[in-house]
């Protein structure tokens, strides 16, 4: 059976193997239109005979059940002058879809003994087979009647046996009817409508046909799970990479696929609908004619050369041709020998189309072209080649033919998937040479990065320190100044004391000469003493005064000690008024002993209900300095206006999960 009607170039190999055998018409004895079967008849490998190619029918329009019997006299029947397996071997004025056909035949002593009767492709009618009135061979129901016929798909292995006697004369009578044959010629290509399509072969052909068959399975199935295979791979490459001449190797292979798979179906499936059969073998015409028409397109895009307009529009072609030449089939059987010129027509047009892309890969220098050319060139070249040698040395099996068949849908998408393979694998050498070539390049970029991470770091640690020792520079000039008076109370209470020390002094020479004198004036002697003990509480309390102070500077030294430390300080619980105090302080006699100093009228608004609060005391110093030398600053520049009185306000509150610092100036 032909799956294209146009025909491709399968049809080419498939009609090469059909005609073979059909022009191997043999020419028979008869006597008293008896027919003899002998060996001699017994064609090609499989010793077949087809019923319909034997000469001697004939044909009846009409019904009878008598018409199987032996006894029947059909004398009046029209006698078929050629072959039923002919185009036009009944009238149209005879053939209505339906009639009986009778032929008696004499076994020669020669023939087999055991035939097998079955049904091949191309003749798809309803048709029963009866040898001396006893129903041997049954394929649907025939009937005269349109509604009452039965046709169903494919039986597999659907024979029947019969066991012959030498010398004896047997009546053949076959029922058959085929309404709708017109119409089914639009999906399918079918032989003469009075082809019943029955033939026989011997016994042990049975083996042979069987081993045929299942080698055929075994080399569709292994074909099958090969296209499988390569369409899934390309088209996980072009999911995964997006690289368009994928998705043209996945559409290829994939709709090569289906129509091997369709095949599969129809010669293995055993199939009742008769309209499921028609739908498998038109889909797998459609898929081959998908594939034919977008060949030359794929090869293009495989390619990368430019496209012209006719390869764009082409794809559509060989489909037309197979809905026109369905069409045109309704009302007129296309010869055999037109389906085979369209059909090389058709290869010659794809074969343009793919060696003009490769004309164009050539001049562009495409790498791996052979891959690609090599397989879509030389098939052809091994094709011709493969049918000389069939006509020349008569081999007429169905297994040769069969492979040819195969290789020709395997070899073009393999030699696309491997152009397509060494594609990618010069692409990952490429690009795993760039990724070398990165890597280094980011490993010293990395390496540069990182010495400037390191230089980075040094120099925020050094600004840090440079940041701390211009701010412990401020600092240290408030320092100073707020250490200047301290001092001072220290020394002058130091002084003062000596001096009433050297009074207590006098006082005590005093009281001794008197004593010496005379000890009778006690009242002298009280006030002296008097004069003695408030000297005494004066030194006692200037002592104090001088302890006061002298913490007062220790504290001071301290909190510079703090603010000039390096590194991170830990949290404490320190007394936030006192702090934001001392610093505000700080930064103020800072400014004042650094250059152009102002006056400023500093307001403490403290909330003593703020305590002792947890923070980092040199951090949050460095804090209250900023911020105060920001505002002195500002207040610098504003007091150029010499009516400006330069305030700074600094206040503290509690709030209810919070305490806030607020310094401001006018």
């Amino acid at each position: 059976m032909t799956f294209l009607r146009p025909l491709l170039f399968i049809s080419l190999i498939t009609a090469f193997v059909s005609t073979a055998k059909a022009q191997k018409k043999v020419e028979l004895d008869s006597k008293d239109n008896v027919i003899v079967l002998h060996d001699s008849l017994l064609k090609s490998t499989y010793k077949e005979i087809h019923l319909s190619e034997l000469k001697g029918w004939k044909f009846s329009s009409m019904d009878d059940p008598a018409f199987s019997k032996t006894t029947y006299n059909d004398k009046d029947w029209y006698s078929v002058p050629g072959l039923l397996s002919e185009d036009n071997a009944i009238p149209d004025s005879l053939w209505n879809d339906f009639g009986w056909f009778r032929l008696k035949v004499k076994v020669h002593p020669g023939f087999p003994k055991t035939i097998i009767m079955e049904n091949y492709d191309g003749a798809d009618g309803a048709v029963e087979l009866y040898i001396n009135d006893s129903l041997i061979f049954k394929k649907g129901n025939p009937s005269p009647l349109k509604a009452e016929q039965v046709l169903v798909g494919n039986k597999i292995f659907h024979q029947s046996y019969f066991e012959l006697k030498p010398g004896k004369t047997y009546q053949l009578a076959v029922k058959y009817s085929f309404h709708g044959y017109s119409k089914a010629r639009m999906f399918v290509n079918l032989r003469p409508p009075t082809d019943f399509g029955i033939h026989v072969f011997p016994k042990d052909t049975q083996k042979i046909l069987y081993q045929l068959k299942q080698s055929e399975s075994y080399l569709f199935g292994a074909l099958s799970a090969i296209l499988f295979m390569v369409m899934i791979l390309h088209l996980y490459l072009y999911r995964r990479i997006k690289y368009s001449a994928n998705f043209w190797v996945f559409l290829i292979t994939g709709l090569i696929f289906l129509f091997l798979l369709s095949i599969i179906l129809v010669n293995n499936l055993e199939i009742k609908s008769y309209s499921l059969k028609l739908a498998l073998v038109y889909s797998a015409s459609i898929f081959i004619s998908l594939v034919l028409g977008f060949l030359p397109l794929a090869l293009h895009k495989i390619l990368n050369v430019p496209v012209s307009k006719i390869w764009k529009y082409f794809p559509v072609v060989p489909s037309l041709i197979l809905v026109i030449s369905g069409i045109v089939s309704v009302f007129r059987r296309i010869p055999l020998s037109i389906d085979i010129a369209a059909g090389i027509i058709l290869v010659i047009c794809v074969f343009l189309g793919g060696i003009i892309a490769i004309l164009k890969a050539k001049r562009k220098q495409t790498r791996d072209l052979y891959l690609i050319a090599g397989t879509f060139l030389g098939f052809p070249f091994f094709l011709l080649l493969g049918i000389i040698l069939f006509n020349l040395f008569k081999i007429t099996d169905a297994l040769p033919s069969a492979l040819i068949f195969a290789s020709f849908l395997l070899v073009i998408p393999l030699g696309m998937s491997l152009h397509q393979g060494k594609n990618f694998l010069r692409m990952h050498t490429q690009l795993d040479h760039m990724v070398r070539e990165r890597t280094a390049e980011l490993e010293k970029a990395m390496n540069n990065l990182k010495r400037s991470n390191d230089d980075l770091k040094a120099a925020q640690d050094q600004l840090v320190q440079q940041e701390k020792l211009a701010s412990l520079g401020q600092l240290t000039a408030g320092i100073a100044h707020e250490i200047k008076n301290p001092l001072n109370f220290v020394t002058n209470f130091s002084e003062v004391c000596l001096e009433l020390i050297d009074e207590a002094k006098a006082e005590l020479h005093a009281l001794a000469a008197e004593i010496k004198d005379s000890v009778s004036n006690n009242t002298g002697k009280s006030h002296l003493v008097k004069n003695i003990n408030e000297l005494l509480k004066t030194v006692e309390e200037n002592l104090k005064k001088i302890n006061q102070h002298g913490n007062r500077a220790d504290g001071i030294v301290r909190s510079m000690l703090l603010h000039s430390r390096g590194g991170a300080g830990e949290p404490a619980l320190i007394n936030f008024n006192k702090l934001v105090r001392e610093y505000v302080n700080f930064a103020y006699h800072g400014m004042r002993a650094g250059k152009n100093p102002i006056d400023i009228d500093i307001i403490f608004d403290l909330d003593d209900s703020v305590g002792d609060i947890f923070l980092i005391r040199e951090d949050f110093s460095r804090v209250i300095l900023n911020l105060c030398n920001n505002a002195f600053d500002a207040l610098r520049e504003r007091s150029k206006n010499t009516s400006f009185s330069p305030k700074l306000q600094v206040r503290t509150a509690r709030k209810p999960n919070e305490v806030v610092l607020e310094i401001s100036d006018n």
